[in-house]
């Protein structure tokens, strides 16, 4: 997960498509309980996709309920945000919680509780002004006043512990089509310097031109593509008045008029149709087949190759699957054996793994395991053993794969890493956090070529291996091949690379 800008984008965007989700006022046959802007008993879920990636996280919330904080009125909203599949596994991992309680006459939020838990363990965010003069809106408060004030005006604005401005300019109408049906909308520019300094371009919110001013989509554009997020489902739970509760009236009983069975038939199914290709974003092809020569000191101890054969069913899921295998050994000392290898079979568009086996000897044999992922929960099952850790967990070998989609910009100051890329990973037998430090691109040497290379120095949290400096070097096209790996004293080179899979 980045601390930079990136994180913060991704963050920023869980967060601001939550706030929208709140922000809805839906419409039904039983009038809501309302308090200011704001109904009781809201439950509302989006959709969000980046580019061509559907479903790639998401949200729901709920206005709870009504009460009072340091004597004023104020409604309690729970708002969720999860990252899933492709941005999960390739981009970030964020899953937060978060509870405003916004005073109900100008909608400023007196308490918030964010819980964070984008990593093995959680963290909680408070802030109280109970005590301030006035509050700025965060993230969720501010689309309710943009609701209440349609879509126009400028407001005071804190997030992530930066006060700045949040301004709302409707700019004209237009039809959005969303899973609840179309609705004729204004649509809303949004501006503030937040957004700017995270890259956020081109922020806009669709309200519709109803008394309830549904934000039924939202979108920005950043740099790991655009995020759009549309109504997916709503729902008013109404709010009985205790003293005003309706007296049953008996139900005429209708006998029932017999029916003929209807007959219905049987869908076929669509044949699963192995090898399809992967997506462009995931920067290599299926049948991709890169081979190392391994030095120590720089004399040759053996080979290895890394590859992508093949897509195919397994169990009933759609599967990748990515190897590792030792493919020569030269001489007693090289650090493997021939037959050591891994296995790795992976969701085709997260690359998040199913399950991974590694059979290892030597040196390498206190890292040979089975495990198998529960992607749903997070859970990584090695015999008896059970590991705890948020969704989107890689293996080591899924791991390589991936970070070739990763955003991996360098630091501006070398000794301020603040563009480190946190991802779990599942390590001999519990889930760590891996830190992936990007350097500046610089040209290396491979058998008499130089190319040009972007350094990744990943910190494993395992002493024995940070002691030795884990490094790979990702090449700066489009590919992003891994050209190096270095630990320690062995460092293994491309030598080549072949496609096994042709359609």
């Amino acid at each position: 997960m980045k601390r930079s800008s990136s994180i913060l984008n991704l963050f920023a965007l869980g967060v601001f498509v939550a706030l929208l989700a709140v922000a809805v006022s839906a419409q039904s046959t039983t009038a809501p309980a309302t308090a200011g802007p704001f109904r009781i008993g809201e439950h509302i879920s989006y959709n969000v996709s980046l580019d061509k990636f559907k479903n790639v996280a998401f949200v729901e919330t709920n206005v709870v309920s009504r009460g009072q904080i340091a004597g004023k009125n104020v409604v309690e909203i729970e708002s969720r945000f999860k990252t899933e599949g492709f941005v999960s596994a390739a981009i970030v991992l964020i899953d937060e919680r978060r509870t405003d309680y916004a005073a109900i006459d100008d909608g400023r939020p007196l308490l918030i509780k964010r819980v964070l838990d984008g990593g093995v363990t959680a963290r909680q965010i408070d802030i109280d002004n109970t005590k301030a003069a006035t509050a700025p809106f965060d993230l969720v408060t501010a689309l309710f006043k943009a609701r209440e004030v349609n879509g126009s005006g400028s407001f005071p604005f804190a997030e992530d512990g930066e006060e700045s401005t949040i301004t709302f300019l409707p700019e004209g109408s237009v039809n959005v089509t969303t899973d609840q049906g179309t609705f004729e909308s204004t649509i809303v520019n949004v501006s503030s310097p937040y957004f700017e300094s995270r890259g956020f371009k081109n922020v806009r919110l669709w309200l519709s031109n109803t008394d309830a001013r549904i934000p039924v989509a939202f979108e920005f554009k950043s740099r790991n593509g655009t995020f759009r997020a549309t109504l997916a489902s709503y729902i008013i739970e109404a709010q009985p008045d205790p003293g005003e509760l309706p007296t049953p009236t008996p139900k005429p009983v209708v006998s029932p008029t017999p029916q003929r069975p209807v007959v219905r038939p049987i869908p076929t199914p669509t044949p699963y149709i192995p090898n399809q290709p992967l997506l462009a974003e995931l920067k290599f092809r299926l049948g991709e087949q890169l081979n190392y020569q391994v030095t120590n000191g720089g004399r040759a101890v053996g080979s290895f190759s890394l590859a992508a054969p093949e897509r195919k069913l397994v169990g009933v899921q759609d599967t990748l699957v990515l190897e590792a295998k030792v493919t020569g050994v030269d001489g007693a000392n090289a650090p493997f054996s021939l037959g050591d290898g891994m296995i790795a079979n992976v969701n085709p568009e997260s690359l998040g793994p199913n399950s991974f086996n590694a059979h290892l000897a030597r040196a390498l044999s206190l890292y040979s395991q089975n495990a198998v992922f529960d992607q749903r929960t997070g859970v990584v099952t090695s015999g008896p053993n059970k590991a705890e850790g948020p969704v989107g967990v890689h293996s080591i070998l899924s791991l390589v794969y991936a970070m070739r989609s990763f955003n991996l910009v360098p630091s501006r100051e070398a000794s301020n890493p603040v563009n480190d890329t946190r991802v779990a990973v599942f390590w001999r037998d519990k889930v760590q956090i891996f830190s992936l430090r990007p350097s500046r691109p610089e040209i290396i040497t491979i058998s008499d070529r130089k190319l040009e290379a972007q350094m990744i120095t990943i910190v494993t949290g395992d002493p024995a291996v940070d002691s030795l400096g884990f490094k790979i070097w990702l090449s700066t096209d489009p590919e992003r091949t891994p050209l190096r790996f270095s630990v320690g004293p062995f460092q293994a080179d491309l030598v080549s690379q072949a496609t096994t899979l042709t359609r």
